[in-house]
């Protein structure tokens, strides 16, 4: 497969002068005003290459006495051990042969193909292979090896102004910082400014009471409102202060917030109108300031609390008009809104992380990716504990659906499998129990959304997050696991293998890949992979979701890393056929990421034809490969035939909910309105916060379909997957490296799984975690092609400057030759700016998109 891939002509081939470098020694040749070297005892190609070198005149092929190319001329150790630019990808030795293709000029291990070095020495040379003009890069002694991936000032990318001043950094900082503080202050204090100008009021009456004396108004679901009359003002805002006499049960209920209805008399209407619903948080004092403008002089106000019946007795207090607005500062929306800010200033286009190879390894780079996974982690934390509602949940009659995991543990440890809730003799006569509308006409008592079947009630969900979290809990304490902490714990491994997934991807195909695009590649496929939705609601609904891509992560990376070095490394590939196999057991449809395995394994298969010896053992490692889906499959089958008689029922269709699952079946005619819902809805965006809102369903499919609130379409949430369309761009360097199947399976994957959703249970805004990494995966590979790090030209220079070829123009071709070649063959630096940019833009959308989503979501 290696040999396979090299096939493909590399910008940075040895003993290849491309039109790229040809224009790259000219100007740099210019620059320095030096002589060409000529090339050593045994040099090859001069002036552009010698023996098998990476970069003009890199390091080998001359012997001691052999300058490097353009070594001299450019003021970098000229030794002969390593001239020119040769530190950064190693040269040929002393005989200009090509040895380990992956060696190190000082004789280890490099990361970037190249040969082993004459004397193997230590001398760091032109280790920074693009310096800035004028700036030399002495030699210097350096223990271990020299990084061709140094993050000195290499100028190593196409972004714009690869070096940054540390006083243009820090400028950069202190913007971020001031814009923070000004979005705090201003932005979100703006009513604090604005209600300093309002005007005093006179007297009026609070439910026939002179204001100020009304003392607490205490009101409940038969009492809700608050009435304001005999003003003859301008009003500009009203203020209450609301307690909630029962918190533990109104966060149960509704999160704590209350929902107001105001309706106003005023100059212009004689009689009530209403106003748009706005929604109180008594933890949050500034929600109880609500801003007002009637017509004229308001008349008479009247404040209903349409939620009580829900949120139950609440007792008001303070009621006042024109107030002024306290200042609010909240220190951890500060935090928040600074850290975006950072983020995107780290990451805009002329970023110097788009001037640094990554290197993946545990070395500083790799580091930045541990503190990428842990920031993510507490992200994930700071965010599932946010949702009171799922953190404060009790088991209660209205709640039983949440806690089917608490029950299925307590079942096993008794030696059953399904749970001791006796279903009611009503729903045991029912001819169809699956009936909704009959249950209901009939009063039929049941529990929502468990799967009966046969007189008894099972969990329908898969069973490992049980096995997982919730039996060795009640063993060991004797209580209920909470649901929260296992969303939350799932979701950082998924964050974690999502790193570790791409950090291999990267090593394998992409070794050019910039710290900054694997940063923001990393954040994409999370948040575009539905890490945020899981984290948004973390309840007994969403684990299985987020055990299943945790799972599915690990396992696609362990493929990855356990295929990639020209043979099948056992361990690795079995243990992600175990992880893969094993979302049987918690997200079965998930599994159908075992045929990424089948992309993976095939190159081995077909080389080996022709071999009987090399056949037998890719098919023995293929074997070995498929033996933990075996196992879990006949485990998990003989749990399906034991609950439901059946080894391929998992019992979703006998769930009482809110259609009969038992004849939803297949209609094609449902999937053109579901890929639609699922995957292009437009957003329906308003004027009140959060922006966001749900979508109108009008599907013109006759039968039943159902579906839950959906805030937009796939590629409108996490607009970044929408360089998928530019594979036409990148379909011919895919293909070379051997991606294109795997990113046509990545789709494929991805819309089978958004149909067998829709087809099974509808359309909902949770199941986007099933399918939602795959797109994103792919959308990944399209951007690491497009964006790898080829030329040191600065993209400032122009938009169409010459930055590299797929086309290989012939060894020491030069002048104005080269040149046409280049511009006929050539990618140039608009299709790398504009690739860039989108990156970034389209960054910015999704996590504005997505901030907003959060808000929008509800706890539900």
């Amino acid at each position: 497969m290696a040999n396979r891939n090299q096939q493909y002509h590399d910008p940075f081939e040895p003993g290849v002068s491309s039109p790229e470098f040809q224009q790259y020694a000219r100007e740099n040749y210019s620059a320095h005003g030096g002589n060409r070297a000529r090339s050593g005892a045994e040099g090859g190609r001069a002036p552009y290459a010698s023996g098998t070198a990476r970069m003009p005149g890199a390091g080998g092929g001359r012997g001691a006495a052999g300058d490097g190319a353009y070594g001299a001329a450019n003021g970098h150790d000229a030794s002969g051990v390593r001239g020119g630019y040769g530190s950064s990808f190693g040269g040929a030795g002393a005989n200009g042969g090509r040895q380990n293709p992956w060696s190190r000029p000082d004789g280890g291990t490099s990361r970037m193909p190249g040969g082993s070095a004459a004397a193997g020495g230590a001398g760091r040379g032109a280790a920074n292979a693009y310096t800035r003009p004028g700036r030399h890069a002495a030699a210097q002694p350096r223990s271990g090896w020299a990084s061709p991936f140094d993050t000195g000032d290499m100028g190593f990318a196409g972004s714009a102004g690869a070096y940054t001043s540390p006083a243009k950094r820090f400028a950069g900082l202190l913007v971020c910082v001031l814009v923070a503080v000004a979005i705090e202050v201003f932005g979100f204090n703006l009513a604090f400014f604005t209600s300093m100008t309002y005007p005093e009021v006179g007297s009026y009456l609070v439910n026939g009471v002179a204001s100020g004396s009304e003392g607490a108004i205490a009101l409940d679901a038969s009492n809700n409102a608050i009435e304001l009359t005999s003003l003859d003002d301008t009003v500009r805002s009203i203020h209450f202060a609301p307690v909630l006499n029962n918190p533990a049960a109104a966060a149960k209920a509704t999160d704590s917030k209350l929902q107001v209805t105001m309706y106003l008399a005023d100059e212009g209407n004689a009689n009530y109108y209403q106003l748009p619903s706005v929604t109180v948080d008594p933890a949050d004092a500034a929600s109880t300031y609500i801003s007002l403008d009637p017509a004229g002089k308001c008349h008479s106000i009247y404040v209903s609390f349409t939620n009580l019946a829900d949120v139950g007795p609440i007792t008001v207090t303070g009621v006042s008009l024109n107030q002024q607005v306290p200042l609010d500062i909240d220190p951890v929306r500060f935090a928040y809104i600074l850290a975006v800010l950072l983020l995107l200033y780290a990451v805009r286009p002329q970023s110097m992380l788009f001037s640094r190879v990554f290197d993946g390894r545990i070395t500083r780079h790799g580091w930045m990716v541990v503190g990428l996974v842990a920031v993510q982690a507490v992200i994930v934390f700071v965010l599932v504990m946010s949702n009171t509602h799922f953190l404060s949940l009790t088991q209660t009659a209205s709640t039983e659906n949440y806690f089917q995991y608490q029950k299925l543990a307590q079942a096993l440890l008794q030696g059953h499998l399904y749970l001791d809730d006796v279903p009611s003799a009503a729903l045991q006569a029912m001819d169809n129990p699956y009936d909704t509308a009959a249950r209901a006409a009939a009063g039929v008592p049941y529990l929502w959304d468990h799967a009966y079947f046969e007189g008894k009630y099972y969990v329908y969900f898969g069973v490992l997050p049980c096995l997982v979290f919730y039996v060795p809990w009640l063993l060991a304490t004797g209580t209920g696991f909470p649901t929260w902490l296992g969303v939350a714990i799932c979701d950082c491994a998924y964050a974690a293998g999502l790193a570790y997934l791409l950090t291999n991807v990267v090593r394998r195909w992409f070794p050019r890949t910039s710290l900054g695009l694997f940063a923001v590649l990393d954040i994409m496929l999370f948040v575009a992979g539905g890490g945020l939705i899981l984290a948004r609601t973390p309840s007994m609904y969403f684990l299985p979701e987020a055990m299943g891509l945790a799972l599915v992560s690990w396992g696609l990376g362990l493929w990855v890393s356990g295929t990639s070095r020209g043979y099948i490394e056992r361990g690795r590939v079995v243990a992600g056929a175990a992880l893969i196999a094993l979302t049987l057991a918690a997200r079965p449809q998930m599994v159908l990421a075992a045929v990424f395995g089948l992309v993976l394994f095939w190159p081995f298969l077909r080389d080996a034809r022709g071999n009987a010896q090399a056949r037998r053992a890719c098919l023995c490692e293929f074997r070995a490969a498929l033996a933990p889906f075996a196992a879990v499959a006949l485990v998990v089958m003989a749990y399906n035939f034991l609950r439901f008689g059946s080894p391929l029922d998992f019992g979703a269709n006998y769930n009482l909910t809110t259609n009969d699952m038992t004849h939803r079946g297949f209609h094609a005619d449902r999937i053109p309105f579901g890929l639609y819902a699922y995957l292009l809805q437009p957003p329906a965006l308003g004027s009140q916060f959060p922006f966001l809102h749900q979508t109108y369903m009008d599907p013109s499919y006759q039968g039943v379909t159902i579906y839950e609130p959906m805030f937009g379409g796939y590629f409108f949430l996490y607009p970044m997957t929408l360089v998928l369309l530019a594979l036409p761009r990148v379909r011919h360097a895919l293909k070379a490296k051997g991606l294109l199947p795997l990113w046509v399976c990545l789709v494929v994957v991805a819309v089978a799984l958004c149909v067998f959703d829709l087809q099974g249970a509808g359309i909902l805004m949770r199941y986007i975690c099933d399918f939602g990494l795959y797109f994103a995966l792919a959308a990944a590979l399209v951007f690491l092609e497009l964006l790898q790090v080829r030329s040191s030209e600065p993209l400032s220079k122009g938009w169409t400057t010459q930055l590299g070829a797929h086309g290989v123009a012939p060894v020491g071709q030069v002048g104005a030759h080269a040149m046409a070649n280049a511009s006929a063959a050539g990618e140039t630096v608009s299709v790398y700016r504009i690739a860039l940019y989108f990156l970034f833009g389209s960054l910015v959308v999704m996590i504005t998109a997505n901030a907003l989503l959060w808000n929008a979501f509800g706890m539900y």
